[in-house]
């Protein structure tokens, strides 16, 4: 099984090798840029095609690197609430309950205060 994974991972090297050879020899063509601020001369078509794409993957992954942080800062806080939530719950829960005779007599102080 380890063999055939090794074979795989090396065909697919070589597959991409002799992929990225023809790509480069198909768009060898020089051409000139010329932007707003600056001029590019002469440059291959596939060398502007692989900046163009890792320019577009470099901002994709700083975008998806902000909000995966971000996500990961909110998940963190909600759950430091929720285990002080959890925790003050269980401090409740321990709590012992009142008795009826120290709840009426509480009701008693209350309305002798009230008039």
């Amino acid at each position: 099984m380890r063999l055939l994974i090794s074979l795989l991972g090396l065909f697919s090297f070589v597959g991409a090798l002799v992929l990225g050879w023809k790509f480069a020899s198909a768009n060898a063509d020089k051409i000139q840029i010329d932007l707003v601020w600056t001029q590019v001369p002469s440059i291959a078509v596939w060398q502007l095609a692989l900046l163009s794409f890792g320019a577009g993957m470099a901002a994709v992954l700083s975008v998806s690197a902000f909000l995966g942080t971000r996500g990961w800062l909110l998940r963190r806080r909600y759950r430091r609430t929720i285990r002080g939530l959890e925790s003050e719950l269980h401090q409740m829960r321990s709590l012992p309950l009142a008795s009826r005779a120290e709840v009426d007599s509480d009701d008693a102080t209350a309305r002798v205060a009230r008039g």
